[in-house]
């Protein structure tokens, strides 16, 4: 268990760097990083065949209890960095400044915890995710940024609550080894899962948009196929899908001629529903239906492209499942004869 604990954190880790190499390094995306690198440092040491080995070449000084104190106080300062770097009243020179201080004073305070002063950098842990966790709070929503926040919020809420244990027991007198709670194991799959959460539905939304495209992106494409530029092939899921949405819209686009033909006078439906019923039918035969104007194929009033051209594939699969299908002239002979 412990291993495939380890594996998923450490999966989440590469994420993040692969997402960091990708784009510019900013204080946040560095923080978040360190942050689940730390989790996942310290989930491989709570693997005991791990601990154990490591442990064999400094058995009189606990190696593996000193790296795991001191990734989990490294995961405190970074974290408390990711949630420094979205205040508003922090100017963006000094955050650069201030997190550098922030993970000075963790580093210090883990090689004091390490050294048997346990108390300061237990105060310090419990301070930082305090301010994570609050900050956190303030940005949790249902929206994909949003979920993996709360994530993030919970297992720092975890790790914070294991540290105010583990600062009564050492201020009442007891031993207390931060990280050997099971509950730091649960907070560091939780926090590594909320890392990447955006990603990874970012990623599984855009499958299912394709999917729901499909049939009528392969339909105005195969009518319009100068609205494709190069193959797609390289691309990633992501850009694929809005890549696709920019197709659909620019053969409908090209079906209404531009803007260039005369229309019949239709005032738009008031339901999207209906609209979207009517453009099904013009989609699959633009002779038979009327003339639309390009009025028709703009996006309503509040509505993103996406959920648009979403919508239409839905409505065009709708029409294309519930249009009569044509009889064949040598079902109609036989038929005669």
């Amino acid at each position: 268990m412990g291993w495939l604990v380890a594996l998923v954190v450490w999966t989440a880790t590469g994420a993040r760097i692969g997402r960091v190499a990708a784009r510019q390094p900013t204080p946040l995306r560095v923080a978040m990083v360190v942050a689940v690198s730390s989790a996942a440092l310290a989930s491989t040491l709570a693997v005991p065949d791990v601990a154990g080995r490591l442990d064999t070449v400094a058995s009189d000084v606990g190696l593996s209890e000193i790296i795991l104190e001191l990734a989990w106080t490294l995961f405190a300062a970074a974290s408390a960095v990711g949630a420094i770097s979205v205040w508003p009243i922090l100017p963006r020179p000094a955050l650069r400044a201030v997190a550098v201080i922030v993970y000075t004073v963790a580093i210090v305070l883990g090689i004091g915890l390490a050294g048997g002063y346990p108390v300061p950098a237990l105060v310090f842990i419990v301070i930082a995710l305090t301010a994570v966790v609050v900050t956190g709070a303030r940005h949790v929503a249902w929206t994909p940024l949003g979920r993996g926040i709360s994530l993030i919020v919970v297992g720092s809420a975890i790790v914070l609550a294991a540290a105010v244990v583990g600062l009564v027991r050492e201020v009442s007198g007891e031993t207390w080894a931060v990280g050997s709670s099971p509950a730091y194991t649960v907070a560091a799959v939780i926090v590594s899962v909320g890392t990447v959460w955006v990603l990874v539905e970012t990623w599984f939304r855009a499958r299912q948009d394709l999917r729901r495209m499909d049939t009528l992106h392969s339909v105005l494409v195969s009518r319009f196929p100068e609205v494709v530029e190069g193959d797609g092939k390289g691309s990633t899921t992501v850009l694929r899908a809005s890549d696709a949405v920019a197709h659909v819209m620019d053969a409908l686009y090209l079906q209404a001629g531009a803007g260039m033909l005369d229309t019949d006078e239709q005032d738009l439906p008031e339901s999207t529903a209906e609209r979207a019923r009517i453009l099904a039918g013009w989609i699959d035969d633009p002779v038979a239906s009327d003339v639309l104007d390009t009025e028709w194929i703009a996006p309503p009033q509040g509505m993103s492209p996406r959920r648009w051209v979403l919508d239409l594939a839905d409505a065009y699969a709708d029409f294309r499942k519930s249009a009569p299908v044509p009889v064949k002239a040598d079902t109609v002979e036989s038929s005669a004869e």
